[in-house]
């Protein structure tokens, strides 16, 4: 007879976890796209100038090519754009699928 915990065992998969980093850039991500969205594409000069005034400046891009595809990731999916593109390119990064998988069901 088989012990629940000899099912559990078995079951496993082994997907490498997410480092600290990796999870603080999920956050910041699903933060960013609660509050305005985190698209930093083209400004017009009316959004410049209010910028200037009222001293709001978009979302900068991370400094890590990998941590910026994560974020993009994440808010490609929030905004319910086409992910295979971002997906296949952390693949690439080293990301395993069952990390996006988690990833994607938390920024749902």
């Amino acid at each position: 007879m088989t012990a629940a915990s000899d099912v559990r065992a078995d079951t496993k998969t082994q997907v490498p976890p997410l480092s600290a980093l990796e999870w603080k850039v999920v956050s910041l991500a699903i933060r960013e796209a609660g509050e305005m969205g985190c698209g930093a594409g083209k400004r017009s000069r009316l959004a410049r100038l209010f910028g200037g005034v009222s001293g709001f400046r978009p979302k900068l891009p991370l400094a890590d090519p990998r941590l910026e595809t994560l974020r993009r990731f994440v808010c490609t999916l929030r905004d319910g754009a086409e992910l295979s593109e971002l997906k296949r390119r952390l693949i690439e990064f080293g990301f395993h699928p069952g990390q996006l998988s988690a990833v994607a069901m938390l920024a749902r």
